[in-house]
């Protein structure tokens, strides 16, 4: 009982700062630190440790029931219990996975190439395999494809600007002016002041 309230007390704090914290318009860095003419463009801190946070709520929660019930009964209780386990492996390898893309999780941009790094993923591709590039005003993203794999590059990320200066200058022309919304959107966000990192 006391791990089901304690669960629940979390989850609902969680939820609370949920919309705080993921909600459009974050206004972080728009511009970054180069290093080499790259750019490390990043989420806003704290982002995925409070989806780490939100899964561990309800993996908690669902197994302290479980747990609980399982002991009812002799040949079900084992089913329970194998079932909590099982949920509690998921939801403990979902959490460490969410933690370490917290300190991982970035997009590195240069004239040549866009690399995606996630907790223990690494997806890179050059600006001229870029077949698809859109921009997304309700979601606040761009989305592109290149080379059979999908990106989003979400307009909060810090770095953004610079982003959109090599990307106005490395995409294939044709796949710039392909949608009417993205050239547009990288021009407002290319005009950050050099001096916001």
């Amino acid at each position: 009982m006391a791990l089901s309230f304690l669960a629940l007390v979390v989850m609902s704090a969680l939820m609370l700062g949920w919309t705080a914290l993921l909600a459009p318009g974050h206004s972080g860095h728009p511009r970054a630190v180069r290093r080499g003419g790259a750019v490390l463009l990043r989420p806003p801190r704290g982002r995925n440790a409070m989806l780490a946070g939100l899964a561990l709520g309800p993996t908690l929660l669902v197994v302290g029931v479980l747990v609980k019930l399982g002991g009812s009964a002799e040949r079900d209780g084992q089913f329970g219990l194998a079932l909590a386990v099982g949920l509690l492996a998921l939801g403990g390898w979902l959490v460490l996975w969410l933690l370490v893309a917290e300190f991982r999780q970035c997009v590195r941009v240069d004239a040549r190439s866009i690399e995606r790094v996630f907790a223990v993923t690494r997806l890179r591709v050059t600006w001229a395999e870029v077949e698809r590039f859109r921009w997304n005003p309700a979601a606040g993203w761009f989305f592109i494809v290149a080379a059979g794999a999908w990106l989003w590059v979400p307009a909060e990320f810090d770095g953004i600007a610079d982003f959109a200066e090599l990307a106005l200058a490395s995409l294939p022309p044709a796949v710039l002016l392909a949608d009417p919304e993205a050239r547009p959107a990288l021009l407002e966000l290319a005009r950050a002041p050099a001096g916001a990192a």
